[in-house]
């Protein structure tokens, strides 16, 4: 059996506004084996950065708190570290490639200094070996004339080659944890598939864990192993890749794969979920999905519907009850 890398158990996030709490994170239960690629997928606002930003303890930490669940990291408790002990796991035992490289890389730092910063962190190493080290790193990642790109500054750089960046400075110390949040949104699609490519090529090289956050199904497909899919703070299925394609037993879930354009077909107009994610403060009593569901019937309305489980293939939908199977396919 696959040893569990990460286990989320009943995660509940609250933050505070001006207006009161609210809570976006509700009862979130996954886990991430040793060696797999987990997709988290869901519209924006369904809360899979939140998600993701609990795990690396990056959460705005007067704005925000954990108010029930727990986080497991290599069977270890990472719920409540504080900032010192979380800085010795971040960037040596998890790393996360975040949405926009331009914003998420130091302007006023070349790239040679921001990437030397972890192997000061976690690594004793000399100037020397440091440099060596980001070299050969920048270069596994495809960058070209890295001896020379390590004295640039970041708006000296492309779109893709800034991504790069960011994925050599996540990979640096190798960790056995990555968390990539949109790592190719703002690529255009040569790019993207390149980028795709290469963290399939480095996961399986260096057998690490990928946690793959993005609304985007077709890289889903294109990357992972097992899909987890968010809304509106909770998690509504989890299915291995080919089942969730084959046989969604959320209505939402059926929805975002109507939505994804097909070649094969030419329709006069796509196919969209009608409605938005509901603010957490929106959320009535029953299930979150009810008022945008086509098959929505009085009890989900009333009540909110438990996790019903096909072997490992789980719903949580009221359609999965076993007097009311109804075939959404």
């Amino acid at each position: 059996m696959t040893e569990v890398l990460l286990e989320i158990k009943d995660l509940g996030i609250q933050f505070k506004t001006g207006e009161g709490a609210i809570q976006p994170i509700r009862g979130v239960n996954f886990t991430l084996k040793k060696g797999e690629t987990l997709g988290v997928v869901g519209e924006s606002g369904s809360g899979k950065s939140v998600t993701s930003l609990a795990v690396m303890g990056l959460l705005p930490e007067k704005k925000s708190k954990i108010v029930s669940g727990s986080i497991l990291f290599n069977n270890e408790d990472i719920t409540h570290l504080n900032e010192r002990q979380y800085r010795k796991l971040r960037g040596n035992e998890m790393s996360m490639i975040f949405q926009e490289p331009m914003t998420s890389l130091n302007p006023v730092f070349t790239i040679g200094e921001q990437l030397g910063e972890p192997l000061k962190q976690h690594k004793k190493m000399s100037k020397k070996e440091r440099k060596e080290a980001i070299i050969k790193i920048l270069k596994q990642v495809g960058i070209p004339r890295a001896e020379q790109i390590i004295n640039d500054y970041p708006h000296q750089l492309s779109g893709g080659m800034r991504q790069r960046v960011m994925i050599s400075l996540a990979l640096l110390c190798e960790p056995k944890l990555l968390i990539c949040d949109e790592p190719t949104t703002a690529l255009d699609v040569t790019i993207q598939a390149q980028i795709l490519e290469l963290m399939k090529q480095i996961k399986a090289e260096k057998n690490m864990s990928l946690l793959f956050i993005t609304h985007d199904l077709g890289v889903v497909a294109e990357m992972c192993d097992r899909v987890v899919v968010m809304y509106a703070g909770e998690i509504v299925e989890v299915a291995e890749i080919n089942e969730l394609f084959d046989n969604p037993l959320h209505p939402y879930t059926k929805g975002l794969i109507d939505s994804l354009p097909t070649n094969n077909a030419r329709k006069s107009k796509l196919y969209s979920i009608k409605g938005q994610v509901p603010k957490p403060d929106e959320i009535g009593k029953g299930c979150a999905f009810a008022n945008r569901c086509p098959y929505a019937f009085n009890k989900c309305v009333e009540s909110a519907p438990p996790t019903f489980s096909k072997g490992e293939h789980l719903s949580k939908c009221w359609l999965q009850e076993s007097d009311r199977q109804v075939n959404i396919q």
